[in-house]
């Protein structure tokens, strides 16, 4: 048996990208919201990762920039024990 693709006139209501209208240029599509609890994995696992750079070490130019990158450092810590214990929440949604 041989495969015949429907003709277009056959076709019940079957929309498709080709059928629809093309949105006018001030119109974007809006991305799907992500739960709660994705984005705080998300930002857990980044944070992790740039508290793990910052403790193999970072180079800067100027002894006054030492203090910026010890005060970063000391931020991320607090976010990442921040952003454990908001996951541990009962009912986050």
């Amino acid at each position: 048996m041989r495969y015949h693709p429907a003709q277009i006139d056959e076709m019940e209501d079957h929309r498709s990208l080709i059928s629809e209208r093309v949105p006018p240029e001030n119109v974007i599509s809006l991305p799907k919201s992500r739960s709660v609890h994705v984005v705080l994995v998300e930002s857990l696992n980044s944070t992790r990762a740039l508290q793990r750079r910052l403790e193999d070490g970072v180079c800067v130019p100027k002894d006054a920039q030492r203090e910026i990158i010890r005060l970063l450092y000391v931020a991320t810590r607090h976010q990442v024990k921040a952003l454990a214990a908001v996951l541990e929440l009962d009912g986050l949604e």
